[in-house]
């Protein structure tokens, strides 16, 4: 038998289009260039990674750090994309993922621009780079230039209108939602009313009303509303900073106020500006009263306790003292003062975080019980990577199957000298790639998963100490760690556990007043 070429590299696709300049079509024309390049180089396509309407300026694209990852894991050889603004417009996102994979071991080819790896290569890239990223930008700056233009004559440039407002499609100005502004009007008219967020999102929510999106209420989407200033009929444009160097929105930064572009009486009005005034008022005493009075009672089971009854969370309270009384903390159900009532009673603070400890120290952090911890985590992987065995052992026996075939064809070839059966050969050998390429996925989560196992008992100990320790630090840690929830029963309560679901622990208590 004549002896074999030297096998092909293993090569993936990239491919990305942008929300605001691309089609869903661009992606099948990029993956069909990189097809036809992959095959003419001799390259076997074993995977793509493809992200939609994400723009190449951030290197926040699910696709793309799967594809990095997967590089450093040496599942590929090759990354091929269209072009290189495809994989980044940011020269130093493109200089860094390009040096990791490097580090990797992998090659970055693009269709349409031939870099040889030669020194005129590689000013040509830096140039090609540099250009994106301008173009890049300048189309931002262009943009926004006109989005500001459009700002200035009070037509909305873009997003989801808020609660209580529709865009006119021929004006593209807003016109006010009647059925969304009775809601907006009812959450202003609870909030002079003196109603808190939780009881205001309960009457919302059973009266039928829903946010801009058709969810329920929550609480800070009400807030947002009661902020909203755009609802006295100010149009107000280009008051938060530009994002930052890592891609990220900070809402709460405002521009100097020479920046804004405010325009009265350019949107509908819902609500008066003394209402609005007010609301805005009553937030500044309670941020100030609650600075003044801010709990200093640390509650060890904040977000970990909820009602057996009604399912809603347990929140902290403080009694003071008085007349024959004596003053004491307590957890009680967040619907108790609401227009919802629940009848659940409040339990002592001490008694319910003594009772947590206590069972954890004794039934969870118990030498005798490590064994068993080991077998429950191990089903818990085991049933976690039950999807994951099942695919293996058909990638496995796809895999056979055809190295079967390609030995056959191979064996052909070297009796009869055929080339009809080449490009035959070509094609089972890219599909064996990718079954190569998924089996090595499935691996590589299997080692990660052995690792964890492995430091079961080491973090069980260290978890031992830290409670027996005895610190406020130590203790909140071992509970957000190791407890997934807290239910309060009338009887009792069931605490369970961030392991298994078979492996919840119960514990029977006297109610307290």
């Amino acid at each position: 038998m004549a002896a074999r070429k030297e096998k092909s590299l293993r090569a993936v696709a990239y491919a990305r289009f942008s929300s605001e300049m691309q089609r869903e079509e661009s992606i099948d024309a990029q993956l069909h260039a990189i097809e036809t390049y992959a095959e003419n180089n001799h390259l076997l396509l074993c995977g793509s990674y493809i992200d939609r309407a994400k723009s190449a300026t951030t290197d926040q694209r699910p696709e793309f750090q799967r594809m990095i990852v997967d590089a450093q894991r040496g599942q590929f050889d090759v990354v091929i994309v269209h072009k290189l603004d495809r994989f980044s417009r940011d020269r130093y996102d493109s200089a860094f993922y390009k040096r990791k994979l490097r580090l990797a071991n992998v090659a970055l080819h693009s269709v349409l621009e031939n870099l040889d790896g030669s020194p005129e290569s590689v000013i040509l890239e830096s140039v090609i780079e540099g250009f994106n990223e301008y173009y890049s930008r300048n189309l931002a700056r262009e943009v926004e230039k006109g989005k500001k233009e459009n700002a200035r004559k009070g037509i909305h440039v873009g997003g989801v209108p808020p609660l209580g407002y529709d865009v006119d499609p021929q004006t593209r100005k807003l016109v006010i939602n009647e059925r969304e502004a009775e809601a907006v009007r009812l959450i202003f008219a609870m909030s002079r009313e003196g109603l808190g967020h939780t009881q205001m999102r309960d009457r919302l929510n059973s009266g039928g009303y829903t946010t801009k999106r058709g969810r329920p209420f929550g609480k800070n989407s009400i807030h947002e509303i009661l902020r909203n200033e755009k609802y006295t009929g100010v149009y107000i444009y280009n008051r938060s900073v530009a994002k930052s160097v890592d891609g990220k929105f900070n809402r709460h930064a405002l521009k100097d106020e020479s920046e804004i572009i405010r325009l009265e009486g350019a949107v509908p009005q819902i609500i008066d500006k003394e209402t609005f005034q007010r609301v805005q008022e009553t937030f500044r005493r309670r941020r100030h009263k609650g600075a003044r009075h801010k709990a200093k009672e640390p509650y060890l089971l904040t977000g970990k306790i909820v009602c057996g009854k009604c399912g809603s969370a347990y929140v902290g309270n403080h009694r003071k003292a008085y007349a024959g009384h004596v003053g004491y903390t307590s957890y009680r159900c967040g619907r108790k003062n609401n227009a919802i009532r629940c009848d659940s009673k409040e339990i002592r603070k001490e008694d319910i975080e003594r009772t947590v400890l206590r069972v954890l120290s004794e039934r969870l952090f118990n030498d005798k019980l490590l064994p068993r911890l080991e077998k429950e985590y191990a089903d818990f992987l085991c049933k976690q990577g039950g999807a994951d065995a099942q695919e293996y052992e058909r990638l496995q026996k796809r895999h056979g199957e055809l190295s079967v075939q390609i030995e056959n064809i191979v064996g052909v070839i070297a009796q009869t000298g055929s080339a009809a059966l080449t490009d035959k050969l070509r094609e089972l050998e890219q599909q064996r790639a990718q079954v190569e390429h998924d089996l090595s996925g499935i691996e590589s989560r299997r080692r990660e998963q052995t690792l964890v196992g492995k430091q079961l008992a080491d973090a069980f100990h260290r978890a031992k100490a830290m409670l027996a320790q005895g610190t406020l630090e130590s203790c909140r840690e071992v509970v957000n760690t190791y407890v997934e929830r807290v239910t309060v029963f009338d009887d009792h309560i069931s605490i369970k556990l961030h392991l298994s679901e078979s492996f919840g622990l119960e514990e029977t208590r006297a109610r307290s007043g």
